[in-house]
Formats: C-alpha cells, structure tokens, sequence
C-alpha cells in the first residue's frame, strides 16, 4: 500500500472528474484539481498533514471500563482488609474513597472527549488492530468483512443542579463514525468531520445514529485511512456518469 498523497494522486490520474478527499486536509476536491490544491493549499509545512505509515494516534474509549474496575477492586479489597484485620484506619479509607472519585472523574472525562488516553489504529495487512488502555490491550480484525457508516453524536447535560437532578439532555452532532466488522469482532473509528466520506466512496452500508466509539482521529488521518482502505479493496471511488 502506497502513503494517502500517492493513493489521491493515482486515483485522480485515473478518475480526473470525480470528487476526492484531499490527504491533507480532507477538503472535496475534483480529480482534475487535486495537483494544484495541493501545490496551492499546501505546498510548504502542513500540521495536518497525515501521520506517517499506516498507522494513527488518537483519544481511545476503551481505557473507560478499566477506569471504573479497577476502584472498585481496590474498594472490594479494602473491604475484605478491613473484614479479615477487624479494624478501620482512616488513612486505607479515604484511599479507598479517593480511588473511587478519581475512578469516576476520569471516566466520565473520557466518555466526554477529554484526549487524556490515547490509542493506536493499525492496518495489519487484510485487517485492523486497535491498541488500546495504555497499550495493554488490542482490538484485532483479522479482515474486514462489511464497512458501517453512520453519524455521531453525544449527550449532555446543562442547566442541572449541584447533584445532577433536573436539566436537560441534549443531544450534539459529533461527526460520522465507520464500524468495521470481522467475524465476531467490531472497531469503531470516529472524526469530527465527516470529511465528505459518503460523497466519495462507495463499498459501505449504512448505519445507525450511534454515541458509541473506540477512537478518534483528526481529519488528515482519518482521509489517510480511507486511501488505504481503498488500496485494500474495501473501497471504491464513487464514479458519477457524465450527463449525456
């Protein structure tokens, strides 16, 4: 598989009057133009150009279900010292408590967005790996058998009082997310652009409004992801018929 600029560049050479994301940037631009775009928009240093490789780093949601475990782990054996020794030091319960809020703190700032935690998305030849919860664990798709698209979004709360009681829920667009399925297995990738991906490929199905994700990644490596699921196979440029 080629970089994402050498993926675009070979698809406009071959489909100059379609529509392509640009990989750098994301933006929709015609095959025809693509050469010029880029010599234009992005001729010097780029940011948000691409990470190198087929690989990608972002916020990861996965790490959340640890967050929350292992306090209460650390409670139950609290609870089990406290049982077996007959006594309660305040030092081993405010631990205990402390764990537990700082648990709860950072699981809620996870699910929020906050990019405390970050993951990594690899293509491993026909599949996906996602390494995620410090790298202690991977997500793996040995092959990727169907592509899900669908749009993102997540909930919060305002106007609530000091102990979360009244207030409104509101629900706000989060960008579009792929589900990629194998065998038993799914990886959700997100962005917070959609980047024009249902304009430009085909090779996907439809999904569902969904709040659930595994990671995020900016929109230069989300584009760079699409190229390589193109040079997989997986995707298809969208070819639009002249009018006659």
């Amino acid at each position: 598989m080629s970089d994402p600029i050498e993926s675009a560049e070979r698809l406009a050479r071959l489909h100059p009057g379609a529509a392509l994301p640009c990989p750098r940037c994301g933006a929709g631009v015609k095959g025809a133009n693509l050469e010029r775009h880029l010599v234009k928009v992005h001729s010097g240093a780029d940011s948000s150009a691409p990470s190198a490789g087929l690989s990608w780093r972002g916020p990861e949601r996965l790490i959340a279900r640890p967050l929350i475990i292992l306090p209460l782990l650390g409670v139950a054996g609290t609870v089990g010292w406290v049982w077996r020794s007959g006594t309660a030091q305040d030092v081993v319960v405010f631990t205990a408590a402390g764990a537990v809020g700082l648990g709860l703190i950072l699981y809620g700032l996870v699910l929020k967005g906050v990019p405390l935690f970050r993951g990594r998305l690899t293509v491993r030849e026909n599949g996906l790996v996602l390494s995620h919860t410090l790298g202690l664990r991977q997500r793996r798709l040995d092959r990727v058998d169907r592509i899900e698209v669908g749009s993102a979004y997540s909930v919060d709360s305002i106007g609530s009082a000091s102990d979360g009681s009244g207030g409104m829920r509101i629900e706000e667009q989060a960008g579009v997310y792929l589900e990629f399925h194998g065998g038993r297995g799914n990886i959700i990738v997100r962005c917070n652009q959609s980047t024009g991906f249902r304009k430009h490929w085909t090779g996907w199905e439809p999904g569902k409004r969904s709040r659930h994700w595994h990671i995020t990644l900016d929109p230069a490596d989300f584009v760079a992801l699409q190229y390589a699921l193109s040079d997989m196979g997986l995707l298809s440029l969208r070819i639009r018929e002249a009018p006659a």
